[in-house]
Order: C-alpha cells, then structure tokens, then sequence
C-alpha cells in the first residue's frame, strides 16, 4: 500500500476532488488552509506579504489500484500546467 500526499493551489480544489471522486479510493482526508513553501513556488501564507493558501488530501491506495491512481494524478498534474500541485507517495508500513 502507498499514501500518496497530494498539496495543491486552492484554485484547483474543484479538479482534485472531481479526480479523486472518480478514482477506486475508499476514502481521504483533507486539510483547507495549509500554509507553507514548495520548491518550485512562493510563499503561501495566507497574510499581506505572501497571499493565497494550498489545500492537501492524504490518499491511500492499494496495490491494485496504485498504478490507476498515480496516473490520473500524473494527468491532472500535465493538465494544471506542472504548477500549484505535488505528490509525494510514502509507503504504508501498518494500519491499526
């Protein structure tokens, strides 16, 4: 099983949820308002210097579906011109 962390611009809320909604994924959970500051961006700290926040899911998928769900990820990404929006894929060790 992987975790596949998902951070992206507010702006793409709608296209992420869509995607996931379409996906064989049990579940999620997402954080609104997540502050902070990616490689290939500025700032994202909601305040008068650095405007605007990203939002981010955490996502689980199991050997089956993992390829399927990388894809589409991989696909939003191309679609969304390569910015505001990063996966990071974790390993699931255990579940309890």
């Amino acid at each position: 099983m992987k975790m596949l962390l998902i951070i992206y611009d507010v702006d793409f809320d709608d296209d992420v949820m869509e995607m996931l909604n379409d996906l064989p994924l049990a579940g999620y959970t997402k954080w609104d308002r997540v502050l902070g500051k990616g490689k290939k961006s500025e700032p994202k700290l909601d305040d008068a210097v650095w405007p605007g926040y990203n939002n981010a899911v955490a996502v689980v998928s199991d050997d089956k579906s993992e390829d399927k769900v990388f894809a589409a990820l991989r696909r939003l990404f191309k679609k969304l011109g390569g910015k505001g929006f990063a996966v990071f894929e974790l390993p699931v060790m255990r579940v309890i």
